[in-house]
């Protein structure tokens, strides 16, 4: 799957496909940036305009909102009746008392305009003397509230109104909550001394309502005080808390009442007044990221490009396909030759280039298929000359001793061991020498084998014990003549050197499709470095034959490729272990593959 993705991704369609689709992704991402880019400063620009007239009209709502306030605080102030109420003797009897309350009542009604009906004013005199707007319980000591920063701030400068952020209030049902509370001190105008406080507590939703119509999900409004700390605010997270967003810095070092910024990645409008009655800070802040999304439709945008480049990629990949199906059905033909698949000739037809590569495939593909019939046919001839050289390397040396031995076991009237190295001395030489087949089963190589070491034991004794482990379903495999035997002959010489003792074990069993053979000895061994040695140099031609393990791999690699072959496993004084891995070969399979 890799492979086949590798290869159509570097066809001549994929790079045209590509080329196409970079082509209408390039335009599509060109146009959409311009156009946001262009949309967005535009938009900010106009946005920016008509929300400053809504901050204008906050400012001027809030400005008279103060101007009632300071009407409401200056009739207090001018009114007999609170100044009698405040600064008088106790010695006033109940119906002196109710009519002086009623008159401050009255007063207090007339200066009050329609939008300030339900505020909390409170009047707290420096004589120990309140008074309440509200039917309200207060839940602080006349201490606790002269001691608030309120009432502190209104001391400390008691010619101006100050607007002050606090938790809790002086009444029960504000004691827990945030409010603005509105503080002035009265004051005697020729001495200058202060008689009384007058407090206006003001909810958030109290002061929500100057500003809400502003307010939405990408702009945030903050009043702010002479301490930087914010008095309200839509955003409850920062009220009551010292400002130090990076664009509230920037804008107290600016002039301008309007400005763009950038902030945490986002794109913002600052707009700023200066409150200088209420002695505040106003500023209105305008995401336009968020406001500019609103605006547009950025998933339909995205969906209508994206539709507009998908037809026009379908419409240039049938153009493009006919154009290139004569090529891809070349290409096709000519990957059919890796499979051995000779016989898929090319129509000439298509356009002039195609034509000239199709006549030239088809020229080509004769001259492949006459020289592939003539290396078969060379590769078949040398099959069997080797197969003829095997069978002739049989050492003569290795005939002379044998028939020595067979002498002396007749010298010595040992007719019966006489008999038995004859026998499988001949048996030896048919299987090795008359037999013109390449492969034999497991059976066969096995009784080879032990006619090898039946002879072995009679020349050199039986110091050296061989044992066989072969599993049933392995007898009737088909595997090369003469490749075990050198391995064998090796044990023998080289792993049990002097008539040293020891032992040889023959496994051979199935895994999957492969067969695997092991030869273990329990011999001197050698370094690893010298048995990967082994199967790379030609040995020594000695004993038996000059079959080299060097041959032997050769063989093999040649017969099934480059996955099968000889490994040779070995620790010095401990043994050598040789695996040999074939492919699963029957002789019913044999019969069925000969001709192919």
């Amino acid at each position: 799957m890799k492979k086949n993705f590798k290869y159509y991704g570097n066809s001549f369609l994929a790079r045209i496909t590509l080329m196409v689709m970079l082509g209408i992704g390039l335009i599509a991402v060109t146009v959409s940036v311009v156009v946001l880019v262009m949309s967005r400063n535009a938009f900010t620009e106009t946005y920016g305009t008509s929300q400053e007239k809504v901050f204008e009209q906050i400012e001027k709502e809030l400005n008279d909102f103060h101007g009632n306030l300071q009407d409401v605080i200056s009739a207090i102030d001018s009114s007999w009746a609170f100044r009698l109420y405040l600064n008088g003797d106790d010695e006033l009897d109940n119906v002196m008392t109710f009519q002086n309350i009623y008159q401050m009542e009255k007063d207090l009604e007339q200066s009050k305009s329609s939008d300030m009906e339900r505020l909390n004013i409170l009047v707290l005199g420096t004589g120990g003397k309140h008074y309440l707007s509200r039917t309200e319980t207060i839940s602080a000591s006349d201490e606790e509230i002269m001691d608030s920063e309120a009432v502190k701030t209104a001391l400390m400068e008691p010619e101006i109104m100050h607007y002050t952020f606090s938790h809790g209030a002086y009444t029960a049902t504000a004691k827990d909550a945030d409010v603005v509370i509105v503080s002035k001190a009265l004051y005697f105008q020729e001495s200058r001394e202060v008689y009384a406080v007058v407090l206006v507590t003001l909810t958030m939703d109290d002061m929500r309502k100057y500003y809400d119509y502003f307010i939405s999900d990408y702009t945030s409004l903050y009043l702010v005080g002479k301490d930087d700390r914010v008095i309200c605010s839509d955003n409850k997270g920062l009220i009551g808390s010292v400002m130090e967003e990076p664009w509230y810095g920037q804008a107290q070092k600016t002039e301008q009442t309007r400005f763009v910024t950038k902030n945490g990645g986002k794109n913002l409008t600052i707009m700023k007044r200066e409150l200088t009655y209420l002695g505040c800070s106003l500023y209105g802040v305008v995401d336009n990221n968020l406001a500019l999304e609103n605006l547009y439709d950025m998933p339909l945008l995205i969906v209508i490009c994206a539709f507009i480049g998908v037809l026009i990629l379908v419409i240039c990949l049938i153009f493009t396909r006919q154009t290139t199906k004569p090529l891809s059905k070349l290409v096709f033909k000519m990957s059919m030759i890796r499979e051995g698949n000779f016989n898929e000739y090319m129509p000439v037809e298509g356009t002039i280039e195609v034509k000239e590569l199709a006549a030239t495939y088809n020229y080509m593909l004769d001259d492949i298929r006459n020289y592939i019939a003539e290396l078969l046919e060379t590769q078949k001839e040398q099959r069997k000359s080797e197969i003829k050289a095997l069978q002739m390397q049989i050492n003569p040396h290795y005939i002379y001793n044998t028939l020595a031995s067979i002498k002396w076991l007749v010298y010595q009237n040992n007719s019966e061991k006489t008999i038995q190295m004859i026998d499988a001395f001949i048996s030896l030489l048919r299987n090795t020498i008359s037999n013109a087949d390449e492969f034999i089963t497991i059976s066969q190589e096995i009784e080879n084998l032990q006619n090898y070491i039946l002879i072995n034991h009679t020349r050199y004794g039986e110091a050296v014990k061989v044992e066989f482990y072969v599993s049933q379903s392995c007898h009737d495999c088909l595997i090369p003549k003469l490749i075990l035997q050198p391995f064998i002959e090796n044990a023998f010489f080289h792993a049990f050197p002097s008539g040293r003792g020891g032992s040889i074990q023959i496994l051979m069993k199935q895994r999957g499709e492969d067969l695997e053979i092991r030869i273990i000895d329990d011999g001197i061994g050698m370094n690893q470095s010298k048995a990967e040695q082994v199967v790379k140099q030609e040995t020594k031609k000695e004993h038996f034959s000059g079959i080299g393990i060097h041959n032997v791999q050769d063989r093999l690699r040649l017969l099934y490729g480059g996955n099968y072959g000889i490994r040779i496993e070995s620790v010095e004084q401990e043994g050598t272990t040789v695996v040999v891995t074939l492919p699963v070969r029957r002789r019913t399979e044999d019969k069925n593959e000969g001709n192919e």
